[in-house]
């Protein structure tokens, strides 16, 4: 299974103002967040949603998930905030692509079942 993306919450923290009460430690130490890091590992209990890196380019870094969990958190408008800036990333970061409008969604047009 491929690694999953990877996302800095100590950046997070300084987008949302800082502020010591909104810390990723404290977070960290909620029953909700204990409780939804279970929940991601059923079914890969060997997987780990959060790691925390010592060091000048350290910090916890999470899956996309918790990086929601956090914000909303923090606060409700943050929460939007990050959910319209992920958003806006990964719509921009993926070329449209032209697809068909039978159910397959194919981009390439249907394959004839016999040639001439």
């Amino acid at each position: 299974m491929a690694e999953p993306c990877r996302f800095n919450l100590n950046d997070l923290h300084k987008a949302a103002g800082g502020e010591q009460k909104d810390k990723p430690v404290h977070w960290q130490m909620n029953a909700g967040t204990v409780g939804l890091i279970e929940e991601l590992k059923v079914g890969n209990p060997t997987f780990e949603p959060m790691t925390t890196l010592r060091g000048r380019y350290g910090g916890t870094f999470v899956v996309k998930e918790l990086v929601y969990a956090y914000a909303m958190w923090i606060s409700p408008a943050f929460h939007l905030k990050v959910i319209r800036a992920y958003d806006a990333m990964v719509t921009q970061s993926q070329p449209q692509v032209p697809r068909r409008a039978d159910r397959t969604g194919s981009p390439l047009p249907p394959y004839p079942a016999s040639l001439p």
